[in-house]
Parts: structure tokens; sequence; C-alpha cells
């Protein structure tokens, strides 16, 4: 709920920066509170983004694996599908309406979303169970640091009235003040991190330019070549493959549905395509020597579909990938970090480009650009490779903290069930709601 509150801070930050550009011509406040539009609204962006999932798996109590995975797959291809409804629009708007659309749009949204979780948060699951990753991860590290080899123990200890347990002696001589679950909870995290780095090899080949989200209405082109210079054909693509995995694959051919690394690595093959194909296209096809204009071809659909694909095998398979194989209460920290490595791939991209002089401010039209990326690409799929060869899948016998919450749950039902039915017709019940812990 905090990133949907800084989100909609940053929607005043912005209307007030916009107010100020139609009336005043003071540049130094302008750049002010568009900077902390800014600065609050990725702030907003990476909460929400780092906890929405974990708070919707909260809600799913007893919920099955396909019903968690549809959730992470719906909410992987929310990103898409806005982008392909911003993009349809954008194009067949002349002038500078669409920014006041935008704007206005992103404000309704805001408002709707905070209406409907003031109105509904009763009915929601609001306890949380979940103590704080980072500090466990920290006394871990700190205590196998100082206790690298196990304490033998005193001759004199078995001059006690009672002969302490095999377990008793074993937990004091290795596992220290934890249990063995905290333990192989930490050891799962860093062998989960590693794997990360196919997120960061898709990022790496997605084009981040400043003409692809706001564009330059002073440019006179047609249509088609507005969707093809604004990489509609990968949103596009994402959005067909998501619907038809969600709506038919899924649930007619489930057994037929490949392992997650299997479709993390496929996701990069074709990552790796999307960038070899660029290459080729921009050694085949000279662009036009002017930078003020956005280079089209149709051709370039074909990179743009490669890259679709290579979004829903990796952002859905490396999310769900993510949220199965993370501890319970490490989960939000995992989705972070996930988060995390989309923003390291991103800054490799943006800072790449300075090195090939990409004078196009549309897309860099430099073909050692893209063959330089191809070859980042296939290092990122080679050690994703390796190390999805070493990984070990942990499966767990019970979920932590499940069996409290479904407790929980229906002990909260049954009180108010109770209580609505000893009281008289007349009185009203006040339902005492639970905390909202951000």
């Amino acid at each position: 709920m905090a990133g949907i509150i800084l989100c909609f801070t940053s929607w005043i930050f912005s209307g007030i920066g916009f107010v100020i550009y139609g009336f005043y011509t003071n540049n130094t406040l302008l750049l002010f509170f568009y900077g902390l539009a800014y600065i609050t609204a990725v702030s907003g962006y990476t909460s929400f983004k780092a906890n929405i999932v974990q708070y919707n798996i909260d809600q799913l109590v007893g919920a099955s694996a396909d019903e968690l995975s549809a959730v992470i797959y719906w909410h992987s291809a929310a990103v898409p599908i806005s982008f392909v409804i911003f993009q349809l629009i954008r194009c067949a708007i002349i002038g500078n309406y669409i920014f006041l659309i935008t704007f206005v749009s992103a404000g309704l949204s805001l408002s709707v979303v905070l209406v409907s979780h003031s109105l509904f948060k009763h009915k929601l699951e609001n306890v949380s169970l979940i103590k704080n990753p980072v500090k466990l991860i920290v006394r871990v590290l700190c205590y196998a640091r100082k206790h690298k080899y196990p304490e033998n123990r005193s001759a004199l200890t078995y001059w006690e009235e009672e002969t302490p347990s095999r377990l008793d002696l074993g937990k004091h001589k290795y596992g220290g003040p934890f249990t063995e679950e905290e333990v192989e909870d930490v050891k799962t995290v860093f062998r989960m991190l590693p794997l990360l780095i196919s997120v960061v090899g898709l990022t790496t080949n997605d084009e981040v330019y400043h003409w692809i989200m706001s564009g330059n209405q002073s440019i006179e082109i047609s249509y088609g070549s507005c969707l093809i210079s604004t990489e509609f054909g990968k949103f596009f693509t994402s959005v067909v493959f998501f619907l038809f995995y969600l709506l038919i694959f899924q649930p007619i051919f489930k057994r037929f549905i490949p392992r997650m690394l299997l479709r993390i690595g496929v996701g990069l093959v074709f990552a790796v395509c999307t960038m070899f194909s660029k290459t080729v296209i921009f050694f085949l096809v000279p662009p036009d020597a002017s930078s003020v204009t956005p280079f089209t071809t149709p051709l370039l659909y074909i990179p743009q579909f490669f890259y679709g694909v290579a979004f829903v095998l990796i952002i859905a398979a490396s999310l769900e990938f993510t949220v199965a194989q993370a501890p319970v209460q490490m989960r939000g920290m995992m989705v972070g970090m996930w988060l995390a490595s989309m923003g390291v791939g991103y800054l490799i991209n943006i800072n790449l480009k300075y090195g090939f002089q990409c004078t196009n401010e549309f897309m860099c039209t430099n073909p050692f650009y893209y063959a330089v990326k191809s070859v980042i690409t296939l290092v990122f799929f080679s050690l994703f490779f390796c190390l999805s060869k070493r990984y070990k899948f942990r499966v767990r016998g019970n979920e932590i903290n499940i069996h409290k919450i479904v407790e929980d749950h229906y002990h909260r039902y049954m009180t108010q069930k109770d209580a609505y039915e000893a009281a008289p017709s007349d009185t009203v019940i006040i339902e005492e709601e639970t905390p909202l812990i951000f």
C-alpha cells in the first residue's frame, strides 16, 4: 500500500509541474517538482512491485500450485498488456494530447486502487507472520564465520544426572542458536542469487529510449512506422503468448509444460537471437544518415518477435522460480533482488550505447553495438547453463506458518459468526480490523 501512496504522491507532484510549465517560466522550480515526482515514482513502483506478488499469494490460503502459477503469470502479463494499449493510443494521437491523456489515466487508476483498497481491506488477509530475513542472514553468516569448525565437547559433559539426547548434542555441536530450517533457508538464498543472471541477460537486450515512452510529436510519421519504432511488436507478441499459455496451453497441455529452468534457458536463446537478428539487419539495411528521424523497416518485427518470446519465458518463469524456491520468510526480499537484477541489466544497456556513438536518438543503428550485446548475452547464457546444471531444487515437506495462517483465518471467521448469531437483531456488530503492516 505504501507503494501506491508514493505513486499517487508522484502524480500530484507531476500535476504541479504541469501547472508551472503552463503558467510560469521558472525552470528551477519546474525541475524541482519533476525531480520529486521522479524519485517518488521510482520508490513507489519498486515498493509496489516487490510486495504485490507476496501480498497476492498471502490471500490465496491453501491454493494449489497451478493457481499460484496463474497469479504469477497474470502479474507478469500486466506489463505488456498495458504497453500495448498505451502504444496503440500514442501512435494514433497527434500533438501533445498524449501527455494529458496519460496523466489523467494514471490519476484515475491510482484513485480507483486507493478507494477500492480502503473499502475492501477488511476482507483481505493482512496478518504478517514474516520475520526480518536480512537479520537472519546476517546472524547465520556471522555465526558461521566465528564457528568454522565444530567444537569438541568436554569429557565432563556426561557427568550429568541425565545423559543428553543425540539431538541436543548435535544442536550444541553443529547447529548453534539456529534451527536446521533457518540454515537451509540462508543456503537456498545464496544458491538462487547467481541464477538471477538470466534476468540481467534479458534486460540488457531491452531497448530503452525517450522516444518509445514520450516521443517527439513534431516528427510526422505513419501509424505503422510509429508502431515499429516504438517496439510495439515485442509487447504484442508477449501478450499473445501469455494469453495462449494461460487460456489454452496450461489447462489442456499441463503435463507438457517444461521445467522452470529449462524455460529460462530457452528464453535466453531467444534473447541471443534478438541481438543477432538486429546485427544482421543493420549490416544489410544501411540506415539513414539523419539523426532526427526514426529508423523504420518491417524487418525490425523479427527481433521484436524474438524478444517478446524471451520476455514471456524469462520474466514469468524466473519470477515463478523465485517465489517457488525462496523461503517463505524471504520471498519479498528475493522478489526485490529479482527487480534489482532487472535494474542491473538496464544500467548495462543504457551505458553501453555511449561507447558506440549512437547518434540517432530514436534507435541505435550501429551494427557493432548489437554484435557486442550478442556476445554479452551469449556469455550470460553460458553462465546460466552451468549454474542451472549444478542447482539442486529444494523440496520442503511443509510450508512455514501455513497451518498458523489457516487456523487464524477460520478462528476469526468462527468468532465473527458466533458474534452475529448471539447479538440481537437491532445490535450493530463492529468488526475489529486487523492493522495493515507495511
